[in-house]
């Protein structure tokens, strides 16, 4: 390709210093907090994210994890009857109320874990999908540390407490999990946790979601809620949030809360880092395909003005009204000729708010065939050389 030349840069609406979410725009009451963009990972608001807590029943998102993997692999069904063993019927807290020898789907335990946070529910996946709840657990750390939660360590699926160090985790690593999920099983994984209670009529079984936040704002779907007396309430959340037009794109935000000290609490203060990100963030086209981006002259003649034009739409996210950090053009360094309408004549560099740069082609808005006799004779070895170069 030919070179490019430099012609104009032009930063826009921030300086050369990289961008920054204040944090004081938003407070969260909670031992740690993290929120993200789901498509980028971008995060939007961060608190104690690398300290290790106890994540409860969130361990749950990595036992289902582990659990569909294995159905997709064809492992497991879930359809498979499992038969409830007497370790999982004893687990305590929130239960299915599992009895010893029963027999049980796997898709139903699934449900009710991901629903009611059922923890003898999680122990039978466990127990049934690895062999036995140790072998589990190692395939639990194993998925963790192949997606980077270094920060992160089980000793059983379900978050319940242990003797000694019991299951931790990061709001970091819970944030990596969530969006892991979301990305590879966002179709079987929020059609349950969006559901605001489960009921089986045949156990005589009704409970509502513990996840409290779903009747607080409708585009929530999931995630996760935890609670022990060492973890406190914890809750992981998601939402979609909605374009406004035509420029704007839907975009997923994601919530990590540590360690609130109610049920209340963990809703409030997920319902605030959600509309914190909903009200000061957006997806946004910055670029129009066939916008005119620049015009320039060619040979510098006056006679053959030429309109630059994106040749793609380009999106961004970032801080309402401070999308974009610059704006780099350049032009072929070897103009070709003749010009076809749609022909690429240099690219676009957009330094977004984060650094990160999207490079795009530009392109002719018309054909350009005749050069007027005396800038032909002005520029005759310019256009000699385009000429060949073409042929070439």
């Amino acid at each position: 390709m030919r070179r490019l030349t430099v012609t104009i840069i032009t930063f826009i609406l921030l300086l050369n210093s990289p961008v920054s979410f204040a944090d004081t725009k938003v407070n969260v009451n909670a031992r740690a907090a993290l929120l993200i963009e789901e498509t980028s990972g971008e995060i939007l608001f961060s608190k104690n994210v690398e300290e290790r807590f106890a994540p409860a029943s969130i361990t749950k998102l990595m036992t289902y994890l582990v659990a569909i993997e294995a159905v997709e692999k064809g492992k497991v069904s879930m359809e498979d009857v499992v038969i409830i063993s007497h370790r999982a019927a004893n687990e305590k807290g929130a239960t299915y109320r599992l009895k010893a020898g029963e027999k049980i789907k796997l898709r139903e335990l699934i449900e009710t874990m991901m629903i009611v946070s059922a923890n003898d529910a999680a122990f039978a996946i466990a127990e049934y999908v690895g062999g036995s709840m140790e072998d589990f657990v190692k395939m639990m750390n194993e998925k963790a540390n192949r997606l980077g939660m270094v920060d992160t360590h089980f000793v059983n699926p379900n978050g319940m407490p242990e003797v000694g160090e019991g299951n931790r985790m990061s709001a970091r690593d819970i944030g990596i999990l969530a969006k892991y999920i979301i990305r590879n099983y966002k179709e079987e994984i929020l059609p349950l946790t969006d559901q605001e209670f489960y009921q089986n009529p045949e156990r005589n079984f009704y409970k509502k979601s513990t996840n409290g936040l779903l009747k607080v704002i409708p585009n929530v779907d999931g995630l996760k809620t935890g609670y022990t007396s060492e973890a406190g309430f914890c809750l992981t959340s998601t939402m979609n949030v909605n374009k406004q037009s035509e420029d704007e794109k839907d975009f997923r935000l994601i919530s990590v809360i540590l360690g609130t000290k109610s049920d209340w609490s963990r809703v409030r203060e997920s319902e605030k880092l959600l509309n914190y990100g909903m009200d000061n963030f957006i997806k946004k086209r910055i670029i129009k395909v066939e916008e005119p981006i620049e015009e320039i002259n060619l040979w510098e003649a006056k006679e053959l003005p030429i309109k630059l034009l994106a040749k793609e739409n380009v999106w961004g996210f970032g801080e309402k009204n401070k999308i974009e950090k610059g704006r780099e053009v350049a032009l072929l360094e070897d103009m070709p000729f003749p010009i076809v309408k749609g022909q690429k004549l240099g690219e676009m560099k957009v330094t977004l708010y984060n650094d990160k740069v999207i490079t795009m082609d530009l392109i002719s808005d018309r054909d350009v065939k005749k050069i007027p006799f005396k800038v032909f004779i002005k520029n005759f070895w310019s256009v000699v050389g385009s000429l060949i170069s073409n042929v070439m």
